[in-house]
């Protein structure tokens, strides 16, 4: 019998669980769940597949080759397969720790890993570093050098994923981690007080979103405190195989947020929530379990934290406009919450909500896979976009600003009228000043 500790042609520094890669019964449920087999037919590139590779290399019958850094990239990590799972077999997150084993069995060329590492482990923990490093890219847009860019087609010359980066870049304002409140009184009968967790995107990409989340937390009577001080979820490392780092902004954060005395840390980005809640694994060998576990119980997704409060309706504006809603993965499949944002954009007087065929379908961004698989990701979009035709809603809805990015900037390659909302901007406009 194997040992179920057993690394094998791993190496024991982040290893995925050989007991994880047991799970897998072959069944074959996950496989029309997952994007990346429906596109490839290939039984590597299916979530069962990736499994048989990391319990293969556990088991020292396959050295950690080429192709085992190829599927733990490739992997989408939209965790749709988890869902389908009888077993609970959790293939996306056997492929994202598979990644750290890349870096460390297969490292990059040196200017490769010294920009990778400036990128994981100097910009993204420092907040006043990051946004700082933004303001090239709000002057590229205020100067009007993208507008000659976009219009001179240049990019098209070069590799897609450039000019894809480039199309994908929304309106950017200054960061709203720099402008927002410590505190944000609530307003009419007060009903308890929460921490806002701000994303990294979402302060520096959709500043508005977050504002509006705010501004509704308040008018639904929570007095609203967003620490200046907090980090990066660690999403972005977990992504790119550095779980060192999110180890330690982990602790940052969690000492940080454990200080206050709230009811809950809210956050509207469903892959900082999905970061957070995996703080207890992350760090269950270096935290108090009594903490870990306080708080995972505080951390709640805006849809989940306003259903479970009881949405104030009373008062709310009417919205005359059929909506549709995208699910992002890492919210319905990664944190199991579907139903709360459809019950709130279904209390919004005036509003149509039309239901999407295969809402929960990823739409192919993934973090950086939309760049680094631009054929493979433009494929997956397209089935998304063509459900989003099929309803021919004034409105799409979504909850996660990766899947904004995708999105917004699909519909306007197709030709697509609809613009995309955050399920806070509508809940936003809904709202009275």
């Amino acid at each position: 019998m194997v040992n179920k500790e057993k690394c094998g042609n791993f190496t024991e520094q982040d290893a995925p669980k050989y007991e994880d890669t047991l799970q897998c019964m072959r069944c074959g449920f996950c496989l029309p769940t997952c994007p990346t087999f429906a596109l490839t037919g290939r039984e590597r590139s299916s979530p069962r597949g990736r499994v048989a590779l990391a319990r293969a290399v556990a088991e020292e019958k396959l050295e950690f080759t080429q192709a085992v850094k190829e599927e733990a990239y490739f992997c989408l990590d939209c965790r749709a397969c988890t869902t389908a799972c009888p077993s609970g077999v959790k293939a996306g997150e056997v492929m994202e720790v598979c990644r750290s084993q890349v870096h460390q069995q297969q490292p990059l060329p040196k200017w490769q890993a010294g920009f990778r590492s400036f990128i994981l482990e100097k910009m993204l923990p420092n907040p006043d570093l990051l946004e700082t490093s933004m303001l090239p890219a709000r002057l590229y847009q205020k100067l009007g050098v993208q507008w000659l860019v976009r219009n001179s087609k240049l990019l098209k010359l070069g590799p897609k994923w450039i000019d894809k980066a480039e199309g994908m870049m929304p309106e950017m304002h200054q960061p709203l981690r720099q402008r927002i409140p410590e505190t944000t009184l609530a307003k009419g009968e007060k009903r308890g007080t929460v921490a806002f967790f701000l994303g990294c995107v979402m302060t520096l990409m959709y500043a508005e979103v977050s504002k509006q989340t705010v501004r509704v937390l308040s008018h639904q009577g929570f007095d609203v405190i967003t620490p200046k001080e907090q980090k990066c979820c660690g999403a972005p490392h977990l992504t790119e195989g550095d779980r060192e780092t999110t180890r330690q902004m982990a602790t940052h954060n969690l000492d940080l947020f454990l200080d206050l005395d709230v009811d809950a840390i809210v956050t509207d980005c469903a892959g900082c929530g999905s970061a957070l809640k995996e703080y207890e694994e992350i760090l269950h060998e270096r935290q108090d379990h009594a903490r870990l576990e306080l708080f995972h119980g505080k951390i709640k997704d805006v849809s989940e934290f306003l259903v479970e409060a009881g949405l104030r309706t009373e008062d709310l504006l009417p919205v005359n406009k059929s909506v549709t809603y995208h699910e992002p993965c890492h919210l319905c499949h990664a944190q199991g919450i579907s139903k709360q944002p459809r019950d709130l954009i279904k209390a919004i007087p005036g509003i149509e909500f039309r239901e999407m065929n295969e809402s929960s379908w990823c739409c192919g961004s993934a973090a950086t896979f939309s760049l680094k698989f631009t054929e493979e990701s433009q494929q997956i979009l397209d089935r998304k976009l063509n459900n989003v035709k099929n309803t021919e809603a004034d409105i799409l809805v979504t909850a996660n600003p990766g899947c904004h990015l995708q999105l917004a900037w699909g519909l306007r390659e197709a030709g697509m009228p609809q613009p995309v909302l955050h399920l806070m901007e509508l809940l936003g406009e809904a709202t009275p000043e």
